[in-house]
């Protein structure tokens, strides 16, 4: 999920607004997205706009894209994500230390070179923060202990892994079907498995897809490289707490603080799961894969699904 906002236009965006403000939204009226049955006022998703808009030079490129709307995409992203990480460190009752919030902003220079270049401003920077701070403890929390059990398949083609991904949900036998189908890779082995365990230490080219951020029974595909030349399918089938392998006590403070941020993300989605996250048709939909919102359901950077067998326990 990137932070970093590209440079845009302040012109026009009145006009911007005012389509915003005109297109339907979700079951509340003036609610830019509702999460677990809370709406996310939309005049808090335009206020955010303008000021985001406003704090950020160099304009034209944007408008002259025509891309002005993922400024406020970029802004109702982080409201969603705030109140999955909210909802999360209530469920694991994890409480921050403002002055660690405090004292972490000032390092970066204070809140307003702390907010450059991103869709925070000097007043939800430190809400940023503390989130950041209960996803880093959700993600040690886990680290070492969480193995998931999963059937898998691989395939090359993204739309192939969505489509199969999409009828392995709605036709858990078809699952089956697609593991013993799968290709074969370069050096002859099948790239498929039943049952495999994967923990995070043995796997850590998969620390940060949503593998670990949905129930039992959900099935996910997701690019299973950063070049997306294989798309992996898996049907999550158990996840569990198993005791931490000596050394791995260690693992959080070894690993890049990013892939542990996008760990700690995943281990909150999987507590959220069960809200039902809405969106504003004017701004598109949720992608949890992704962890942001996109224009259409096309747009979004992977499947996330609950079996049809699940649905039905």
């Amino acid at each position: 999920m990137s932070t970093v906002l590209k440079r845009f236009s302040l012109v026009g965006v009145a006009v911007a607004l005012l389509a915003t403000g005109c297109s339907a939204g979700p079951a509340k009226a003036g609610s830019a997205a509702i999460v677990g049955g809370q709406a996310i006022d939309l005049k808090t998703v335009q206020d955010r706009t303008i000021t985001v808009l406003k704090k950020e030079p160099a304009a034209q490129q944007m408008q002259d894209q025509g891309k002005l709307d993922q400024v406020s995409r970029l802004v109702l992203a982080d409201e969603i994500t705030h109140r999955i990480a909210e909802y999360a460190a209530q469920r694991e009752n994890i409480t921050v230390d403002e002055t660690k919030v405090y004292d972490a902003v000032k390092e970066r220079g204070g809140p307003e070179e702390a907010s450059k270049q991103s869709e925070q401003d000097p007043t939800t920077i430190y809400r940023r923060q503390r989130d950041a701070m209960v996803m880093g403890e959700l993600a040690r929390r886990n680290l070492s202990t969480l193995e998931i059990t999963i059937d898998f398949f691989q395939v090359k083609d993204p739309k192939e892994a969505k489509d199969k991904a999409r009828e392995a949900a709605a036709d858990p036998a078809k699952f089956a079907r697609f593991v013993q189908e799968a290709p074969r890779t370069s050096s002859g082995q099948q790239a498929s498995a039943t049952n495999q365990k994967v923990r995070v230490s043995e796997n850590a080219s998969l620390v940060h897809t949503m593998l670990w951020g949905v129930k039992p029974g959900t099935v996910v595909a997701f690019p299973a490289d950063e070049q997306q030349a294989s798309w992996m399918v898996a049907l999550v089938k158990s996840r569990d707490t198993v005791p931490a392998t000596p050394g791995e006590d260690e693992l959080a403070d070894r690993m890049d603080p990013r892939l542990l941020a996008a760990f700690g993300l995943r281990i909150a989605q999987f507590h959220a799961a069960d809200l039902d996250i809405e969106v504003n048709p004017r701004y598109g939909v949720w992608d949890p894969t992704g962890a942001t919102v996109v224009g259409k359901a096309g747009e979004q950077a992977g499947f996330v699904g609950v079996s049809a067998a699940q649905k039905k326990s």
